[in-house]
């Protein structure tokens, strides 16, 4: 599903960078498209991890697909993404609400798709959520679903559309009083 989360955090990034723009004048939207992947890192966590030689165990098993997807990798992966992107010139609490809504956007389409899906609210409750409604058959060339993909495409291009409308207006009212 890597093409269909980018599609998915790109139209999500587009409307929040939009509003969050609107009221801070800052906008990082690129922040939560490339925050919506790090869920994922834990395919080549394990991999990368007995390369250098260290052993990890979560839940008394190496890491999985799926381990990542919860609150403490969320909470964790935030504060990390702050602590980085300060430096670079990012206020710490732009940093870490952007790439928390990132982050997030990535267990919003897994809960649209899969059913079940992971369990996102670890370790409040070990109760796995998603709803299904959508299917996570990869019918397009082997790597993505047409009817989640088709509907990604969609929301990213209407997401872009409201956005270019509400930024010249905004723009244009700030150049004339």
């Amino acid at each position: 599903m890597i093409i269909e989360h980018l599609f998915y955090s790109f139209a999500i990034a587009m409307i929040f960078g939009l509003v969050y723009y609107r009221f801070t004048g800052r906008d990082y939207w690129w922040i939560i498209a490339a925050s919506a992947f790090a869920p994922d890192l834990d395919i080549i966590a394990d991999f990368a991890l007995r390369k250098l030689g260290v052993f990890v165990l979560i839940h008394g098993h190496r890491i999985v697909h799926g381990d990542f997807h919860n609150l403490v990798a969320l909470v964790l992966y935030g504060l990390m993404a702050a602590f980085l992107l300060n430096p670079l010139g990012i206020k710490f609490i732009d940093a870490l609400i952007f790439a928390l809504v990132g982050f997030s956007a990535h267990f919003f389409e897994d809960i649209l798709v899969q059913n079940p899906a992971y369990d996102f609210l670890y370790p409040i409750t070990d109760r796995v959520y998603g709803w299904g409604l959508l299917s996570d058959v990869h019918d397009f060339y082997g790597i993505a679903n047409r009817e989640v993909l088709a509907i990604g495409l969609v929301l990213a291009a209407s997401s872009l559309v409201i956005r270019i409308i509400f930024k010249r207006r905004w723009h244009a009212r700030s150049l004339w009083p």
